[in-house]
């Protein structure tokens, strides 16, 4: 009988729901303007959630759904992202996993990438936040390169600036500046990075360079006032650290204060609060104020409890949550893998036939080419062989021809001293007419040597520009292998000037007193 009149009670209360929702649901769906563009949606999201956090996690939860039925994947996962955050802001930061997880492989497939690159650097925040240094860093890199691949610059410099966070919290000062460069440089205005300068800021604050944090703090306060945003929590804590470093704790606590404050009103970043409420402990205790500091402590343990304790409500499904998905990931890449195989064993003998093939073919153009590469290399040496015989026979026939004129010109010296001493008269008309001859003699000489070692000035004056025509003489001399008193005769100059011109060339070709001058032009 009592379970019969519960039965009654309960009846109009089921009639009603299943009438109301969905009134309820459609009345929901008819909220959202569909001349509304996505973007613009979005947008109006987060600016709502500077006003009513719960308000907004509805208003995207909506969004979801609607996008969702009308087959817009983009603005879908937009949303998503939007309810991941306002998880994430609130503490409960397995929900906000969770959620990014669930909607990766639709991200994946999906031809606009922005949301995929968003999606992993979300991942990489979450695990940073639980120190997962190493899973932080894959997750943001791969939405880096993601972004890259796009092309976007307005996400590029999001990218960067979320590694820059995780090297920050790594407390890799360095790479943060690295990665803080960046987001300036790939920015394509000349507009201040507020977000940036904040993270410049507290870099040089912990690095102890307090007058480059003094400069990027300069009106950042001012600046996200103005709008409330979220990051507003952060740069109050930078600036009472900022002001620890100068030891002026009043101000320090004060700024303290206000990021709690802003934590509590506006719902974010509630993951610095432990932090900041210790260090208003350790002020408060400075100050001894004893129970103060008492109470900041015991806060500052009981929120790090609720937030990162494994036995957490909020958060002990945390690292499960991946694995899981992993697992089902595994699964269906198992099925994949097995109905692969069944293909694959088709495929098998007609791939290692036209490898076969594709092996013999280019086994085929290899040796042709080689036999090619050889018969021209053989070629190639019997030329060059060809050629400096044929330069040896010519530099032979020069040599000769310069002896020959070389016992002429003794033979002719004898004469003309004879006519010295005898016949006076005639010495000077005869003297002058030889030498004009010998210089004939030596520029025929010279044309010869020109056209059989044709590239020989060519290179000498290529390496060494500052050479003389008459060191070129000299240098084409040496190559023939005269000796200093047979270019003394051939030149018509001293033994003396002989040494002087050769000592004038090795400086000229920078040789060292080790080097051999004959051996060096030989070479060329």
């Amino acid at each position: 009988m009592r379970s019969h009149k519960i039965f009654l009670i309960y009846l109009p209360i089921a009639i009603l729901l299943l009438f109301v929702y969905p009134v309820y649901a459609n009345s929901v769906q008819q909220k959202i303007d569909s001349t509304i563009q996505p973007e613009k949606f979005i947008e109006y999201g987060y600016t709502l959630s500077k006003k009513n956090q719960q308000a907004a996690f509805l208003y995207f939860r909506k969004g979801a759904v609607y996008y969702k039925q009308q087959k817009n994947t983009s603005a879908y996962l937009e949303c998503m992202l939007g309810i991941s955050e306002l998880e994430k802001r609130s503490g409960k930061f397995n929900n906000a996993f969770e959620t990014l997880w669930s909607i990766l492989p639709l991200a994946k497939n999906d031809t606009e990438k922005s949301s995929f690159s968003k999606i992993h650097r979300k991942l990489g925040i979450l695990y940073g936040i639980y120190g997962k240094d190493s899973l932080s860093l894959v997750h943001l890199n791969k939405g880096l390169n993601t972004i890259r691949t796009t092309g976007e610059a307005n996400e590029l410099s999001g990218a960067y600036f979320s590694i820059a966070e995780q090297y920050i919290n790594m407390n890799e000062l360095n790479n943060a500046l690295t990665y803080l460069d960046s987001c300036y440089i790939s920015q394509p205005t000349k507009k201040r990075l507020i977000y940036t300068d904040a993270y410049y800021a507290h870099i040089y604050t912990k690095k102890g360079n307090l007058p480059k944090a003094k400069a990027y703090l300069k009106n950042l306060v001012t600046e996200f006032e103005k709008n409330r945003q979220a990051f507003l929590a952060m740069v109050y804590s930078f600036q009472a650290d900022y002001y620890l470093q100068l030891k002026q704790r009043d101000a320090a606590i004060y700024f303290y204060k206000k990021a709690i404050e802003t934590i509590d009103t506006m719902k974010v970043h509630i993951e610095i609060k432990p932090r900041i409420l210790e260090e208003l402990a350790n002020l408060h205790f400075i100050n001894h104020k004893k129970e103060e500091a008492y109470a900041y402590m015991k806060a500052a343990k009981a929120i790090s409890d609720t937030l990162f304790h494994t036995q957490s409500k909020h958060n002990k499904a945390l690292f499960e949550i991946k694995n899981n998905y992993q697992e089902a990931l595994n699964k269906k890449e198992a099925q994949i893998i097995a109905q692969n195989k069944l293909l694959s064993l088709k495929d098998k003998a007609e791939f290692r036939l036209k490898l076969l093939i594709f092996i013999l073919i280019v086994l085929t153009a290899v040796a042709f080419f080689t036999f090619r590469q050889r018969s021209k290399i053989k070629n190639m040496l019997y030329q060059r062989e060809k050629k400096d015989a044929i330069l040896h026979t010519r530099n032979k026939e020069l040599t000769a021809n310069a002896l020959q004129i070389i016992e002429k010109e003794n033979a002719v010296k004898e004469l003309l001293d004879t006519i010295k001493e005898h016949v006076p008269d005639q010495f000077k008309p005869l003297n002058s007419k030889y030498r004009k001859t010998n210089e004939k003699i030596w520029d025929d000489f010279h044309l010869r040597f020109t056209k059989t070692n044709n590239k020989f000035y060519e290179k000498l004056l290529k390496l060494h520009p500052t050479l003389t025509p008459t060191d070129l003489k000299h240098c084409a001399l040496i190559r023939l292998k005269f000796d200093s008193k047979e270019m003394s005769k051939i030149l018509g100059i001293s033994l003396h000037s002989v040494h002087m011109a050769r000592s004038r060339v090795r400086k000229k070709l920078n040789l060292s007193r080790e080097e051999s001058l004959s051996n060096y032009i030989a070479v060329l």
